[in-house]
């Protein structure tokens, strides 16, 4: 069911029509977005969504081949707006976008760890977290497209960081992939588990002490494997 519809035809940037298009997507995602957090995903509708964008549920489908495609772009725009690249990009650009990337110390990986629980512990990536574990029995798809989206984008970033400390440090030793794992959930202690259960979501301040606490312990547990 409107799952083999083809997307919209796709105009060049200097078509007359290329801007009334994006304008277009981009109030349906806008609208998708505050369906989603507000009803989640099972009971947002596309008869809903059109309504608060403006538009028929044919224009969405014109747009979107299915409900799950638009949800993979409203947290592609969520991620956006948080700062976090949907996809772990070259080195030299995550060194332009992220100041700490260019610092191999401990501090620098305090400095990745408060990236890192910024964008986790927002507002909408709780949120995001939330709808996703709530209705991932009826559509499994979910977990993947935040998997995909969003869990795994963190990782890689992390992992391109911590790989990059291992090269100009001379770590023959030392496995990127599995160290970013490893500082990703003393990352996610206490704090995540926190907001998921309804806490107030830590300020700036105390981001920025647990992840200077968790610096400290993975550096000396990198001192293991080096």
């Amino acid at each position: 069911m409107n799952e083999g519809r083809l997307p919209v035809k796709k105009w060049s940037n200097d078509h007359p029509k290329a801007g009334i298009m994006a304008e277009k997507r981009g109030a349906i995602v806008a609208a998708a977005r505050m369906e989603f957090f507000r009803l989640g995903y099972s009971d947002a509708s596309m008869d809903g969504i059109a309504a608060t964008a403006g538009v028929s549920v044919k224009t969405i489908y014109n747009h979107f081949r299915n409900k799950s495609e638009l949800f993979s772009a409203v947290i592609e725009a969520a991620c956006t707006d948080d700062g976090l690249f949907t996809q772990a990009r070259s080195n030299a650009e995550l060194a332009i976008k992220f100041a700490w990337f260019d610092d191999e110390s401990e501090q620098g990986l305090a400095g990745a760890g408060t990236q890192y629980l910024t964008h986790l512990l927002s507002t909408e990536q709780i949120a995001l977290y939330r709808i996703v574990t709530c209705d991932s029995e009826r559509f499994p798809e979910l977990g993947e497209l935040y998997a995909q989206n969003v869990a795994r984008g963190r990782t890689r970033i992390l992992a391109a960081y911590l790989a990059e400390i291992s090269r100009r440090h001379g770590w023959k030793s030392f496995n990127a992939k599995r160290s970013a794992s490893l500082v990703e959930a003393l990352l996610r202690w206490d704090l995540f588990e926190k907001a998921l259960h309804g806490n107030a979501l830590a300020d700036a301040t105390a981001i920025a002490r647990h992840a200077k606490k968790v610096a400290g312990v993975a550096w000396q547990l990198f001192a293991l494997e080096r």
